[in-house]
């Protein structure tokens, strides 16, 4: 019997766009969206999410 998969959609952290030249690759996280990044990873770790990297 298959394995049943789920996906999680999550957005991105707040990023900066002090400069408007970068593309979105390239674009770092703002002050704030370093903050909540770990915060966010740590909720979805709680909640039992954890990346399936195979």
């Amino acid at each position: 019997m298959a394995t049943t998969k789920q996906l999680l959609l999550l957005r991105h952290a707040k990023s900066s766009w002090d400069d408007p030249d970068l593309i979105d690759f390239d674009r770092p996280l703002s002050g704030r969206g370093v903050k909540a990044a770990p915060l966010a990873g740590r909720e979805l770790a709680r909640q039992g999410w954890l990346p399936d990297l195979a």
